[in-house]
């Protein structure tokens, strides 16, 4: 039976800040940077999830394994940033983002595609479906933490 893809509320916090960003001084707290992901191996999606954890004021906001999971979460979600594999199950990374833009869904502000295919073919599509970033998992992993990290709100740098 495929994994349903998880909202908010029955996650585990995976938020990387211990309290709720307690004000100083009366000023708002910093906005946080939502995540969705999108990733059907469970190591690589866990990788991802740690990878959020250690950086402040970004937080998981679902994840999900399948197209028509995903498509689901992410509409009810509205992240901050999409996270996502080429590969999926019941489809693919693209005809994901095909979908959102089909059914006129809110786009995130940041989509990365990470992938084991990292072909010209792919990456093209990516971009023209709206992909902002396109990593080969086995050599540019790191560059998700990279770009997470350059897209947080200024005030929490």
């Amino acid at each position: 039976m495929p994994r349903r893809a998880r909202p908010l509320d029955l996650l585990p916090s995976i938020s990387a800040n211990a309290s709720e960003d307690a004000c100083v001084g009366g000023s708002p707290a910093p906005r946080e940077l939502t995540i969705y992901i999108v990733e059907d191996s469970a190591p690589v999606r866990e990788r991802l999830i740690e990878t959020v954890r250690e950086i402040p004021d970004t937080r998981v906001v679902g994840e999900a394994v399948a197209v028509t999971d995903a498509l689901e979460g992410v509409r009810s979600s509205q992240p901050h940033v999409l996270i996502l594999d080429i590969q999926l199950r019941g489809g693919s990374g693209i005809r994901l983002l095909k979908q959102m833009r089909a059914a006129g869904m809110h786009r995130p502000e940041l989509v990365i595609v990470v992938t084991n295919y990292p072909t010209d073919d792919y990456r093209q599509a990516s971009h023209e479906c709206g992909a902002d970033h396109f990593f080969d998992k086995a050599s540019e992993f790191d560059k998700v933490r990279d770009v997470l990290l350059s897209h947080r709100p200024r005030s929490s740098i």
